[in-house]
């Protein structure tokens, strides 16, 4: 599963100075509302925070995979956020994140819902996917290099 397919480059930004994970998890449900990814900026806020009330999705090495599903949503998406500072995520190996990759998803869609959470954890494992993430200069730029490497990596 190629995650460009949900990942689009106006959902990919760099640098935001956000101070504490509920202000990220804020801002992703603000962004996919204005995005027109959700139709309710709450309901999808409260199931990102439900997620996170479970257990943390600061799945490590500076990654966080926040991901919720919710009526108010058509398509699934996902949305890239590089941080300008890394924030406490509550992740499994106690360090900061500083790239998040969230997964928004209709809810009931349980397979692709897995099968989109696969793919980000395949490419988290690619370290030239982080270095992308954590070295390029606009977001453009960031989302062609990923489709690019995308392309080049075999899928089974």
């Amino acid at each position: 599963m190629k995650i460009c397919n949900f990942l689009k480059a106006d959902h990919v930004f760099l640098d935001v100075s956000l101070p504490d994970k509920d202000d990220v998890l804020r801002f992703l449900a603000d962004t996919g509302y204005e995005a027109g990814l959700v139709k309710n900026k709450k309901g999808l806020l409260d199931g990102l925070l439900r997620r996170e009330g479970i257990m943390s999705t600061g799945v490590g090495n500076g990654i966080a995979l926040p991901h919720a599903a919710t009526p108010d949503v058509t398509d699934a998406a996902v949305l890239l956020v590089r941080l300008a500072r890394p924030v406490d995520f509550d992740a499994i190996d106690n360090l900061p994140v500083d790239i998040v990759l969230a997964l928004v998803l209709p809810e009931g869609q349980t397979h692709l819902h897995l099968q989109i959470l696969a793919g980000l954890s395949r490419l988290c494992k690619n370290p030239e996917f982080l270095a992308l993430i954590r070295l390029s200069q606009d977001s453009d730029t960031l989302w062609q290099a990923l489709q690019a490497l995308e392309e080049q990596m075999p899928f089974h």
